[in-house]
């Protein structure tokens, strides 16, 4: 009898796990379909080009205390074309400060690296004494840093809330160079300088 009670119960405890296996409940489903994640970009443009840029800025016959539109300085558009805003950092590199050798008045003011060396011009080294970076619209104002030899400009990055880009925002980037007058001047006749600049499109990181 206690062997047929046992059996018993194990029919009904089988017969009650059945039952809460197929109960039913209300339910209902929706789903979503098509979603699809696609990135942004960040494309920089500067004067309507890209890498690598040909246009260049070319001043000839400098003198001290030159006027600045007629003598030094560059401009150019930058531009973001991409959908994700970001902001340019510009830095010049590659600076050469060529020497041209003496003439007179070079020798007669105490230039003694004659030679035609990369490194041995004055203009970069100390003539072209205001290196400055900006913009050439409004809001007006300079970037920081800026620097008292352009030879003190190379390898160090300019940037600032004054060149943040929207997707499609444009600005003119300057970049003014001063030579003022020193007793020095004579130094630099014949000298000359040239140098690269890069110009970098970086994502706003989030705040």
């Amino acid at each position: 009898m206690k062997k047929i009670l046992l059996s018993l119960g194990v029919i009904a405890v089988v017969a009650i796990v059945g039952v809460g296996a197929t109960r039913a409940y209300f339910s209902d489903t929706v789903t979503s379909t098509g979603n699809t994640f696609t990135t942004g970009t960040l494309d920089l443009k500067v004067t309507n080009q890209d890498d690598p840029l040909v246009v260049h800025i070319t001043r000839t016959n400098l003198k001290p205390s030159a006027s600045f539109t007629t003598n030094l300085g560059g401009q150019w558009v930058i531009k973001n074309t991409g959908s994700v805003p970001g902001t340019v950092t510009v830095t010049i590199k590659n600076l050469k400060d060529h020497e041209n050798g003496c003439i007179d008045p070079e020798a007669e003011a105490g230039d003694t690296t004659c030679d035609v060396g990369d490194d041995q011009g004055e203009l970069g080294r100390g003539l072209i004494n205001r290196v400055i970076w900006g913009l050439n619209q409004a809001p007006w104002g300079s970037l920081t840093p800026s620097f008292t030899k352009l030879s003190d400009a190379v390898g160090v990055p300019v940037t600032g809330a004054k060149y943040h880009l929207d997707p499609g925002q444009s600005v003119n980037a300057i970049l003014s160079l001063y030579w003022d007058t020193s007793v020095n001047d004579n130094k630099g006749q014949g000298d000359s300088v040239d140098f690269d600049i890069e110009f970098t499109l970086d994502q706003d990181l989030p705040v």
